[in-house]
């Protein structure tokens, strides 16, 4: 089938909204914890809606023969400082397509067929990217394994996980670790928090992540916590053992989305020392950290981690968070532009 390609603008989100809604409402029948959620979740029009209205915003729909729209894709712009802790896990010159960013249309229509319909959508707004040196695109969706198959064959990877979990009344605690103390930090820990979030935040620098820190942003980070020690609706803990500090945990209140609940806090921060890793000090954090949670009122508890890193990704499966959502990453290296061809 043929489709023709043109500029998606506000007149088109009603039909474009109806596509998203329907890839939305079946993806989420297919995860953990979110059945029953549509209702409560935005709207495809209100996610669209914000999408086009925000500065710079690539968009485009493609159409078939039959004029129904097949699909459609927006892209935002996203330019962070040095300074900015975002800067930690994404390049400060890059192109987000959003939650809402993209949809395509289902129905009797073969996975060929959509993945050259998305092949289309990507190309014509990857080539504005390029053009304004906009060389690393993101992509959050669902985590719809299908979907995301689409985006590998075009080139992406899987760069970030977001997981979710219940939060039960206090149930089988962790095995206790010898010599250990967990104390309820608060606005005199700052710069204990901030110290181990900076170590958290460096050893992404190593194998397999391999993503720069900016030492701005890591120096924004340090007391970046500060609001949350003092809020009574987050949450933040310190390990200690023979008086030394060798972890900690923080939570606070999670934004609600297509994939995150109402009433849900996000564990933002977590590290253990080296030398400790492995004793299930993580564990006991957790657990304390959970009881809390459950008794302030939260009932689900959302992290998101490094597909590549070598603790994350294995530890936070293993205790019990189940992916909701992924975000998906394409990096172009404008040298190969800049080498002649042989």
């Amino acid at each position: 089938m043929t489709v023709a390609i043109a500029p998606l603008t506000t007149e088109h989100v009603p039909e474009a909204a109806a596509l998203l809604d329907r890839w939305y409402g079946k993806a989420r029948r297919g995860l953990p914890l979110q059945p029953g959620r549509a209702a409560a979740s935005p709207g495809g029009e209100e996610l669209l809606g914000k999408i086009l209205a925000g500065p710079g915003t690539e968009a485009v729909a493609s159409r078939g023969g039959d004029g129904a729209m097949t699909g459609y894709l927006a892209a935002t712009p996203l330019d962070l400082a040095d300074d900015d802790r975002a800067a930690l896990r994404a390049y400060p010159r890059s192109a987000l397509v959003g939650y809402g960013g993209h949809a395509l249309r289902g129905g009797r229509e073969g996975q060929g067929l959509r993945d050259d319909v998305l092949r289309g959508l990507y190309a014509t707004v990857a080539q504005r990217l390029v053009a304004d040196r906009r060389y690393v695109h993101y992509v959050d969706l669902p985590a719809d394994d299908e979907a995301a198959l689409a985006w590998f064959r075009c080139g992406f990877g899987l760069e970030r996980v977001r997981g979710l979990m219940a939060v039960r009344p206090k149930g089988r605690q962790p095995r206790g670790v010898d010599a250990l103390s967990v104390r309820r930090a608060g606005p005199g820990d700052l710069d204990r928090i901030g110290r181990m979030a900076v170590e958290a935040a460096r050893a992404d620098r190593g194998s397999a992540v391999f993503r720069p820190q900016p030492e701005p942003a890591l120096a924004t980070l340090r007391t970046h916590y500060a609001g949350a020690l003092a809020d009574s609706r987050s949450g933040a803990w310190v390990a200690l053992r023979r008086g030394e500090e060798i972890g900690m945990v923080v939570l606070i209140p999670a934004e609600p989305g297509p994939v995150v609940p109402e009433g849900c806090v996000e564990l933002v921060e977590a590290y253990v020392t080296h030398v400790a890793r492995g004793e299930g000090i993580s564990r006991v954090l957790l657990a304390t950290a959970l009881a809390w949670a459950y008794d302030h009122g939260y009932r689900h508890i959302t992290a998101s981690w490094s597909a590549g890193s070598p603790v994350s990704a294995a530890n936070w499966p293993a205790v019990g968070f189940r992916p909701v959502g992924y975000r998906l990453q394409r990096v172009l290296d404008p040298r190969m532009w800049a080498t002649p061809h042989r």
